[in-house]
C-alpha cells in the first residue's frame, strides 16, 4: 500500500556476535544413598489454644505442592438434623463444607475435617492434600470457616535419580548429596581446585556388581539433557570409582563424542605403569587416561584415604580455565587438595627413561612432585599429531560450537542471498579475529566453498563454509642448544 509519509524498516543483515560456549562445566555422575529427599509443602489452620489446628499437606513432595489451595465454608442445613462435613478437590482447591446445627451454626470439628478430607482418594500420579492434627491437639474444637489458602514450603528432590542437577561451585549444596556413596566425596575433591559449576547425575545404589554398572551406564545417559534441562551441557565428563571399568570408560568415551566433550578415565588401585599404557590403546581423542591416585584427607573422619584423581583434575581443568584459559594445557600446574599418591612415578627433568616421561609418551597423564604436586601430561589417547593435545581438543570444541550455535540461532531457515553470505561470513570471520587478539588462537578464517555452493545446492537450502583454525598446541618439549664459545671472555696470560 502506497504512503504519504516515511516509511520505517530495518536491516538485520550486519553480522552478528559471536560469545564463546561454556567449556567449564564438569559432568559427575555417581552415587549418593542418603541425598537429601524433597519437602511436601504444607498449611497449618486453627489454633492449639482453641483446639482446632490442623496441618494440611501435600500427598507429594515437591514445589507443585506450593499451587495446592485450601478454603472452609459453612454448609447449608438441609435437614433437621444439619449439615453433614464434607469435602472435594478440584482443580488444585480442596474445598471443605463444614457442619452445622438445625439452625445452620457450624458445629464442625477439627477431627470432623481431618477424617472428612482423608476420605478423599486420590490417583497415584495426582498431587492431593491429607490433614492431621498435630501432636497435643484433641480436635474438639470447632472450626471456623476460611477463605483460600496456599500450602507453602515445598520443595522438589534437589538430586532426583537419572536426572541432571546443578552445583554451582557450593558447599552447602553438595553437602545435600549426603555423605555415603561417591558423589560427596567427588565434590570435595573438585571443588577444592575451585568453585566449578557441576552437572551431577545420582543413580540408584545395588550391591550386585553388574546391575550398578547398569545404573553407571544408565547415569551417564542422561548427562546429555544437561543442556535441554539446565541449559548447561557438560564438557569434563567423570565417574569416579566407576571409570576403571572399560565398560563405563567406554560410555564416557561415547558420551564425550556427543557433547563435545573430554572423558577422564581412572586407572584401578595400585595398577601398574604396563596395564595402565595397555588400556590406554583402547581409547582415542576424546578420552585422557590417568595413572594415579591421590591421598586425601576426609573432611567428615579426618582420615587419609586414596580417592580416584579424575574428580580433582577435572576440577584442576576448570581452575586452570578460569585463570589462564581452556585453551592453555593443565600440564606443570599445581593440584591442589592432596597430600600424596597411592603411587609414585619416577621423574627426573629431562630423563627419557623415567616412568612419567614414558607414561606421557604413551599418552596417559600423571602426577609428579615439582615445588608441588603437579599434573604431567598433555595428551589425549590418540597418536594423531593433530588432536592428541588436550588444549587443542578443547579449543577447537569451543570454536566449533560458538560458531554452530550462532549460525544455528541467527541464520538457519533465513532466506538464502548474497547478504546471508556476507553476514555469515562477517560473523565467523569477526569472531575468529577476537579469538586472535585474545590469544586463544594463532589465526583462522571463513570463506564460501565455491566449489560445494552451486546453484543445485543452492536451491537445495545448503550453503557449503570453509574455516581453518590454527591452534596453540602446548610446548611439550623446548630443545635447547648449547656451545661453548671460546672468543668471548678470554684471559690475557701476558706479563
Amino acid at each position: 500500500m502506497e504512503l504519504h509519509g516515511v516509511r520505517t524498516l530495518e536491516d538485520d543483515s550486519a553480522p552478528k556476535q559471536i560469545t564463546t560456549v561454556n567449556m567449564s562445566v564438569i559432568g559427575l555422575v555417581g552415587t549418593a544413598p542418603d541425598a537429601a529427599s524433597g519437602t511436601a509443602a504444607t498449611l497449618s489452620t486453627g489454633s492449639s489454644l482453641l483446639d482446632n489446628q490442623i496441618v494440611f499437606t501435600a500427598t507429594a513432595a515437591g514445589a507443585a505442592g506450593n499451587q495446592l489451595q485450601v478454603r472452609a465454608v459453612a454448609g447449608e442445613a438441609d435437614s433437621s438434623a444439619g449439615a453433614e462435613t464434607s469435602a472435594d478437590f478440584e482443580d488444585s482447591v480442596l474445598t471443605i463444607t463444614l457442619g452445622t446445627d438445625a439452625e445452620g451454626v457450624v458445629d464442625a470439628s477439627a477431627d470432623d475435617v481431618v477424617a472428612a478430607v482423608n476420605a478423599l482418594m486420590f490417583d497415584a500420579e495426582d498431587m492431593g492434600i491429607d490433614a492431621a492434627l498435630p501432636d497435643g491437639i484433641a480436635g474438639v474444637g470447632v472450626v471456623a470457616p476460611f477463605g483460600l489458602m496456599a500450602l507453602q514450603g515445598g520443595e522438589d528432590e534437589p538430586f532426583p535419580l537419572y536426572t541432571p542437577a546443578l552445583i554451582a561451585g557450593s558447599r552447602n549444596q553438595a553437602k545435600k548429596l549426603g555423605y555415603g556413596g561417591t558423589l560427596y566425596d567427588d565434590m570435595y575433591d573438585i571443588l577444592n581446585q575451585i568453585g566449578a559449576l557441576v552437572i551431577v547425575v545420582r543413580v540408584d545404589t545395588d550391591e550386585d556388581e553388574e546391575a550398578q554398572r547398569a545404573n553407571i551406564l544408565q547415569g551417564i545417559e542422561s548427562l546429555q539433557l544437561g543442556q535441554s534441562t539446565l541449559n548447561y551441557q557438560p564438557r569434563i565428563l567423570i565417574a569416579p570409582e566407576w571409570s576403571t571399568d572399560d565398560g563405563v570408560g567406554k560410555a564416557l568415551e561415547s558420551m564425550a563424542a556427543r557433547c563435545r566433550a573430554i572423558a577422564y578415565l581412572d586407572s584401578p588401585s595400585m595398577a601398574t605403569p604396563e596395564a595402565v599404557v595397555r588400556r590406554g590403546q583402547m581409547y582415542g581423542a576424546r578420552v585422557e587416561l590417568l595413572r594415579p591416585r591421590i591421598n586425601v584427607v576426609s573432611d567428615l573422619t579426618g582420615k587419609t584415604q586414596a580417592r580416584p584423581y579424575s574428580a580433582a583434575a577435572a576440577g584442576h581443568r576448570v581452575r586452570i580455565d578460569s585463570t589462564r584459559g581452556y585453551w592453555w594445557s593443565k600440564s606443570n600446574q599445581t593440584v591442589l587438595g592432596f597430600t600424596g599418591l597411592e603411587q609414585v612415578d619416577s621423574f627426573m627433568i629431562g630423563d627419557e627413561t623415567c616412568v612419567a616421561n614414558q607414561l606421557n609418551q604413551a599418552n596417559v597423564s600423571t602426577l609428579v612432585q615439582l615445588d608441588g604436586f603437579r599434573h604431567w601430561g598433555n595428551r589425549l589417547c590418540t597418536d594423531d599429531p593433530q588432536w592428541r593435545f588436550e588444549a587443542v581438543r578443547r579449543t577447537m570444541d569451543a570454536i566449533e560450537d560458538s560458531i554452530q550455535l550462532s549460525m544455528t540461532k541467527e541464520y538457519l531457515d533465513a532466506p538464502i542471498s548474497k547478504s546471508l553470505g556476507v553476514s555469515m561470513l562477517g560473523s565467523i570471520n569477526s569472531y575468529l579475529r577476537q579469538q586472535v587478539t585474545g590469544g586463544v588462537i594463532i589465526g583462522g578464517s571463513a570463506w564460501l566453498d565455491e566449489e560445494l555452493n552451486t546453484a543445485e545446492s543452492l536451491a537445495a537450502g545448503i550453503v557449503y563454509i570453509n574455516v581453518a583454525v590454527t591452534p596453540k598446541s602446548p610446548a611439550e618439549q623446548i630443545v635447547i642448544k648449547y656451545a661453548i664459545n671460546k672468543n668471548t671472555g678470554q684471559v690475557s696470560l701476558a706479563a
